[in-house]
């Protein structure tokens, strides 16, 4: 164990964002001590390396963090929490940074949490509060305190989710294999010595587009980075929906249990969709529930400053807060809402055979459009919601809309703003000379210039039954959103077969996931018009509600 009260440099530039962003409370303790490698036992023996940060003179209250990263990166949070009066408990889950065992995501983190906070309860400095803490993994191990004996008074959990199979992995029954395969690359390169890191770190994005490619999937690390985590090789194995190896990994199934928790979610953000399936859980199950989206990809600064303003909230008792706070993308600013998603009407468009959105009800001649899939050339993703920094969030879309196996549907220009807040539908008919067939629906604003980005997107693979070439009708689900298109700019639909590797490419085989010898390409017909339109079914909101454009969300 030592003691320091040095900053890491890693850490300062994050710390003076803290201490610049609006609305922080002024720190009441400033002479803050760290002490290092504290061994907190697990239940299997094992040792957990853990930080303590706080004041001499530091309240009752307590911040709990564990994490799969370096202590040091989250060393900003820590110190400015101590510096306001509260004790700060960092922890190395098992297997990382010196922690005892060896890291099996998802896997201890139930045990080891129960270790944790016996281990808090039974310090004389926490008799206080209790407030568990952070994002994304950090997220995951506090939705496994809710399945103990023990948990915190309260969550914050930023981009998470209860079932990280359902929510990240498996999205619309394929396998996601971008996030996957740019965490275990983060994972394998995190602990490395400080050259070989950087030498890693600066080949990431030819290693990740490698790994993308590799056939069969199970490669796709070992050709990325030369590393070959069993847990890669594991959720690729078991990566048909429902497989029954999740059960146990599936965390806080009760949500009457879970304490009271703040849910930081992003519109870019890989967790999103399962993120709002957790809200409406928790709030169906009469769970206190604060909601709070950002127009953000995984990782983004605000959610960290968003972040810790809530934990402070919760220890102030301030209790006014808006029970949903939304950023409207497209620059509509940040608005209070009393529910997710809120009252919203129904507005239809109509795909047409000449490639227009148009409204419905006209008569609209009747066509057919085909294209070709490859999987040995797939359809790329050029964006979305994906842990890899090389291509989240709202990419440009002019490349891929340049490809014959994406069909574009463009509206006119806006005479108004549109606002778009909850679920987009699509609903298609088409027919494939392959019965395995994937669905890519993705939404986009074109601007003035004609720059098409992304909006939201939804994704679907399907299987028999149907025979090849035999009609089929789909709806698809695209992620929500809260976005104001431009008066102005126009409204643009592609539906194509694919999104690789945001969504593993569909081999046209019945052949696993691990597997893909064989990749088989299709001709897909969309049918337009007559008794077979295809609709897109978007829910407009009012417009004329005050927005606020605070940089931190009250």
């Amino acid at each position: 164990m030592s003691r320091g009260d040095r900053l890491p440099w890693t850490a300062r530039a994050e710390y003076r964002r803290l201490r610049s962003a609006p609305d922080m409370p002024a720190p009441t303790h400033p002479v803050v001590h760290r002490t290092s490698g504290i061994a907190v036992p697990a239940d299997d023996g094992a040792t957990l390396l853990t930080d303590h940060w706080a004041a001499d003179d530091a309240g009752p209250h307590t911040v709990l963090i564990r994490t799969p990263y370096d202590r040091n990166g989250v060393a900003a949070v820590a110190r400015f929490l101590a510096e306001r009066g509260h004790h700060v408990v960092v922890q190395s889950c098992r297997g990382t940074f010196g922690s005892g065992g060896r890291f099996r995501p998802l896997h201890d983190e139930v045990a080891d949490g129960q270790a944790t906070l016996r281990w808090l309860r039974a310090q004389p400095w926490a008799t206080g509060l209790v407030h568990s803490w952070g994002g994304s993994y950090f997220g995951v191990t506090q939705w496994a305190y809710c399945d103990g004996e023990l948990r915190p008074d309260a969550m914050g959990i930023a981009v998470s989710a209860r079932r990280f199979d359902e929510a990240i992995l498996y999205l619309g029954h394929g396998f996601s294999i971008d996030t996957p395969l740019a965490w275990a690359y983060a994972l394998g390169v995190q602990e490395r010595r400080p050259p070989a890191r950087l030498w890693r770190l600066l080949r990431a994005r030819r290693g990740l587009t490698r790994g993308a490619r590799t056939v069969p999937p199970s490669e796709a690390v070992p050709a990325a980075l030369g590393n070959d985590p069993q847990f890669f090789r594991d959720w690729v194995e078991h990566s048909d929906p429902g497989d029954p190896w999740w059960d146990p990994l599936h965390f806080a199934s009760d949500p009457a249990a879970i304490p009271p928790v703040t849910l930081l979610a992003g519109w870019q953000d890989l967790f999103l969709v399962g993120q709002l399936h957790d809200h409406a859980a928790l709030q169906g199950a009469g769970v206190r529930t604060r909601l709070i989206v950002g127009d953000w990809i995984h990782g983004a600064a605000e959610i960290t400053v968003i972040g810790v303003r809530e934990a402070l909230r919760v220890f102030e008792g301030e209790s006014e807060a808006a029970a949903v706070r939304v950023e409207i993308s497209g620059g509509g600013g940040w608005r209070d809402l009393t529910a997710w998603p809120p009252p919203s009407v129904p507005h239809r468009l109509e795909l047409t055979a000449d490639g227009r959105l148009a409204a419905p009800g006209i008569a609209h001649d009747s066509g057919a459009l085909a294209s070709r899939y490859d999987p040995a050339d797939p359809t790329p993703d050029a964006g979305g919601r994906t842990l890899n920094p090389f291509s989240a969030g709202r990419r440009d879309q002019r490349r891929r809309e340049r490809r014959d196996d994406v069909l574009l549907f463009t509206g006119e220009p806006l005479a108004g703003p549109l606002l778009v807040m909850g679920s987009p539908e699509m609903r298609l008919t088409f027919a494939s000379t392959n019965p395995r067939a994937d669905v890519f629906v993705r939404l986009c604003e074109v601007d003035r210039r004609g720059v098409s980005r992304t909006v939201t997107d939804g994704y679907l693979r399907l299987s028999p039954p149907v025979a090849p070439g035999e009609p089929r009708d789909v709806g698809v689900v695209l992620a929500p959103v809260a976005h104001r298109f431009a008066a102005g700019n126009r409204l643009r639909v592609q539906v194509s077969w694919g999104a690789h590797p945001l969504h593993l490419r569909n081999p046209g085989t019945a052949d696993p996931v691990r597997d893909h010898s064989r990749l088989i390409a299709s001709i897909q017909t969309l049918f337009l018009g007559g008794t077979t339109p295809a609709m897109l079914v978007l829910p407009l909101s009012d417009d004329t509600a005050p927005s606020v454009h605070p940089t931190v969300p009250r």
